[in-house]
């Protein structure tokens, strides 16, 4: 260590001023090597330095090592700097005068520990924040380890059994808040599922007490998708001017009347009018709930309660076939006007979405929501400022909203979410729903079709399930692979079984075959095309057009499930039964390749990453704001660049 006055080093400060200080006082430059620091200091400024005499046992190591102690840290890290070794003074012969000399040297011993000290414990607190920082890097959400953390051996983040110096940075997902968020808006999902499954079972005892034609049966079972067109139209001003809270909430009031309607029927009119109005509610049910849930659960288990109202919907088709089997069609509209109540009380439950209050201007108020979402011990702080953000961004944009769906910046999204809920109905899963029974009557299928419908209703129900534990291990997109390939496969071998029948051989034998075709395609379109177009509507569409978008959609979907259920009866008239089945088949490995092609994977990605990719504007804007800091010296503007430079300047930066 270099003794000077203007080293940095406190201990080199201190010593060069004493040296100094020594050389101005007195004596020749020989006799002071000769002495020790201490026995100059003593001489020169007498006793007034004395200080508790010193210890063999008190050194720079030990003092070291209980600051570390104090810190957190590992005291066995501490740098074993050697004790100043203690000289006897050939000049001091009083004993007065060798105690202040000790004293003094302690002096000095402590002023040195107190330096190392100091710069020992900032090193410790630098390697502590790096730990922390590196823990971070590599920590595992927390809410993947729910269902086995109990096994796992716990982390010990101690040092020689000292108290914790950090805890796992890693947030623990509060799941309650959103779990209750997700029932409700499930239990309105219920009763969308009675709403599909109720023309099924309750068709055979109306046409008993309303002699119905089969042109009305039709339009009694098609009437409901049609009307759902209009609610999916009519949701999405709804769900940006009142919110998407309100909006759901206001969905349980027509339901009931809806359902009265059909319950106190007189003639088939008032039974068409009551379908019409739950009709308009699906569709605007239909298009809230996947938005609804998008903006409020957070990635790691977005899949999982994302799938919720899909589970609950498939419930609600069960229940109307299970009550069917003992109830009437009129008290089995009573049930379903008894449904609305729970969802209503439900609803009240919840917060509206913080993004809707961000896009309104009430960022207090988004943030009380999104901190009763996410739970009151939670920092919420890094996700209100993505969301502020990323509506900052949005706001720049301008322009109508409905303007900008076919933008070239937003095309790609709102085609995705489109081709997904075409190819969803072209399946032909609402037909196979509304008429099971018919379907199993006209296979001369050996089991019973009323059985065989309660059979698909419980398949429907438990896949669902199924999907929602599995969607965040596997992903949406293999999901959607395994939905198509099953469907495909049952689909042709029904098709077949139908073919074989209409040319007069006897299928006796195989009996059972159309309900294991039917089963395994219900299981297919369950744990895929069923549930993931409706989870990715509100993944995918940017929140600029989110509204408007999934207005659009949702629309389009119940357009297509009304020419589907309603021309199903005269496509088998024109193609007969196999053909109809062969048809959507064909449908359905489109479906596929769609899948392969266009649709990205939406797993663990928050919303604002999703918007990213699928717009390309920050990606393109980072790529050339990269491409600048590689060039600085190029003045030639980007606009004026070569294609072939421009491509070559992206390959590189994205290496």
């Amino acid at each position: 260590m270099s003794f000077n006055k203007n080293n940095p080093n406190p201990m080199g400060k201190i010593m060069g001023y004493l040296r100094q200080l020594s050389t101005e006082m007195g004596g020749s430059e020989q006799v002071r090597r000769g002495q020790t620091d201490e026995e100059r200091l003593y001489r020169q400024r007498g006793t007034k330095y004395a200080r508790v005499p010193s210890r063999a046992t008190l050194s720079a190591s030990t003092t070291c090592t209980s600051l570390a102690t104090s810190c957190g840290s590992q005291g066995t890290l501490a740098p074993n700097y050697a004790a100043i070794p203690e000289q006897t003074s050939t000049e001091s012969s009083s004993e007065d005068e060798q105690d202040s000399f000790d004293k003094t040297r302690r002096h000095f011993q402590q002023l040195r520990q107190i330096s190392l000290g100091n710069e020992f414990k900032y090193k410790m607190e630098m390697e502590i924040k790096s730990a922390k920082d590196e823990n971070l890097r590599n920590s595992v959400p927390f809410v993947k380890q729910l269902s086995t953390d109990s096994n796992k051996v716990k982390t010990d983040y101690t040092i020689n059994g000292d108290s914790t110096p950090y805890a796992p940075t890693t947030q623990r997902i509060f799941l309650w808040t959103q779990l209750l968020a997700a029932f409700a808006v499930s239990m309105g999902s219920l009763i969308v599922g009675f709403s599909s499954g109720y023309t099924s079972p309750a068709l055979p005892s109306m046409n008993v007490t309303l002699t119905i034609t089969p042109n009305e049966e039709s339009w009694i079972g098609g009437l409901m998708p049609l009307a759902a067109l209009v609610g999916g139209i009519a949701g999405g001003p709804l769900i940006e001017y009142f919110g998407r809270r309100l909006t759901i909430m206001g969905t349980a009031i027509p339901f009931f009347l809806g359902w009265m309607l059909i319950a106190n029927a007189l003639n088939v009119h008032m039974v068409l009018a009551g379908r019409a109005l739950c009709g308009i509610c699906v569709g605007v049910a239909s298009l809230a709930f996947p938005v609804y849930l998008g903006e409020t659960i957070q990635p790691e288990v977005r899949g999982a309660l994302g799938l919720l109202p899909t589970a609950f919907g498939n419930t609600g088709i069960l229940l109307a076939f299970l009550a069917g089997t003992y109830l009437n069609w009129s008290h089995l509209a009573f049930l379903g006007a008894a449904l609305p109540v729970p969802f209503f009380l439900l609803m009240i439950m919840t917060p509206e979405t913080p993004r809707w209050y961000v896009t309104k201007g009430r960022p207090q108020d988004a943030h009380k929501a999104l901190q009763w979402l996410r739970g009151k011990n939670i920092n919420i702080d890094k996700e209100m400022r993505d969301l502020t953000r990323s509506q900052a961004e949005s706001d720049r944009t301008g322009g109508n909203s409905f303007g900008l769906l076919f933008s070239r910046k937003y095309l790609p999204a709102v085609l995705i979410a489109l081709g997904l809920m075409l190819f969803q109905q072209l399946t032909g899963i609402n037909a196979v729903v509304f008429y099971a029974s018919r379907i199993f009557l006209m296979s001369g299928s050996t089991i019973d079709e009323n059985l065989s419908s309660v059979i698909i209703g419980i398949v429907n129900f438990v896949s669902t399930f199924l999907a929602t534990a599995i969607i965040d291990r596997l992903g949406r997109k293999i999901l959607l692979y395994i939905s198509s390939v099953a469907m495909i496969t049952t689909l042709v071998a029904l098709g077949t079984y139908f073919y074989v029948k209409d040319a007069g051989v006897d299928v006796t034998s195989i009996g059972w075959l159309p309900l294991a075709c039917l089963v395994i395609y219900v299981l297919g379109f369950s744990i895929g095309f069923g549930p993931i177009p409706w989870l990715m509507l509100g993944e995918i569409l940017p929140s600029k057009i989110r509204g408007t978008a999934a207005s659009v959609a949702t629309g389009f979907n119940w357009s297509c499930t009304f020419m589907v259920t309603k021309s199903f009866q005269n496509i088998i008239e024109v193609i007969k039964m196999y053909g109809t089945v062969w048809l959507f088949a064909a449908f359905c490995l489109a479906g596929l390749f769609f899948v392969i092609f266009f649709v990205p994977e939406t797993q663990g990605k928050s919303l604002e990453d999703i918007e990213k990719k699928l717009t390309g504007g920050s990606r393109k804007i980072r790529n050339i704001n990269g491409i600048r800091q590689k060039c600085p010296q190029s003045r030639v503007p980007w606009t004026r660049l070569p294609k072939a430079s421009k491509r070559h300047l992206f390959q590189q930066d994205n290496d």
